[in-house]
Order: C-alpha cells, then structure tokens, then sequence
C-alpha cells in the first residue's frame, strides 16, 4: 500500500464516520421528536379520560365527562360486574365536542364498575 493510497483510505474513513454520525444524530433528534409527539397526543386524548366523573344517586349512576375540540376517535361507555362482564352499554361511537352524561337505573343490576374506552386507552371507576 502506498502512502497516497493511504491518504486515500483514510479520507473515505473519515467520510464514513462522519456520515455515520450524522445519520446516528438524525436518528436520535427523530426518535425524541416521535417520543414528545406522542406525549403531546396522550396528554391532548386524556383530557377526556381526565373529566370523567362518576356519581351514584339512589339506585341511578351518572357519567359525566366532555369531549375537548378536534376530537375523533370513538368511545365505548359500559357498566360492567366484579368479573368485568358488560351488563350494560351507555354508549359507542363517537361523540360531539362539549359536555357529556349519561345515566342508567342500575337496581336490578350488580354493576360494579364504569369502562371508558377509547382509541387506546381504557379507564375504570368504581361505582360506589
């Protein structure tokens, strides 16, 4: 080998780990910007899951939560038993922007628990 071939290699070297850092950073500045993408868009979805609230008057729960603007995903709002079997849908589809409720006679029912769910996640509350 000699020295200019050398020169030669170690120049195409070079290249080759500065081209191999450069997509090494790309990659990482993607994969955060991914990352607080997706936490941007969990945090925007669960507002909604956040509003939920349940209430239980006599022998009538009550489901209260708003959708926030921009929101399009479908929901499913069930009354479910200990073993978290549905006894009772309230609610599946999807819904308008603004405030929401729902109620159901639960008397003859042993509903325990109210499963909220929607485009990836799912929340229960227990009906007290």
């Amino acid at each position: 080998m000699t020295a200019e071939s050398f020169e030669t290699f170690l120049e195409n070297a070079a290249m080759a780990l500065l081209l191999m850092l450069a997509v090494l950073a790309g990659w990482v500045i993607l994969k955060r910007m991914s990352s607080a993408m997706r936490k941007g868009v969990i945090a925007a979805e669960s507002h909604l899951v956040d509003g939920l609230s349940v209430a239980v008057n006599r022998a009538t729960v009550i489901v209260r939560f708003t959708v926030p603007n921009g929101w399009t995903a479908d929901c499913h709002l069930t009354l479910v038993d200990e073993s978290r079997a549905s006894l009772k849908t309230l609610h599946t589809g999807p819904l308008e922007k603004g405030e929401h409720s729902f109620s159901c006679d639960i008397s003859g029912m042993n509903a325990a628990f109210v499963c909220f769910e929607t485009s990836g996640q799912s929340l229960e509350r227990r009906i007290a």
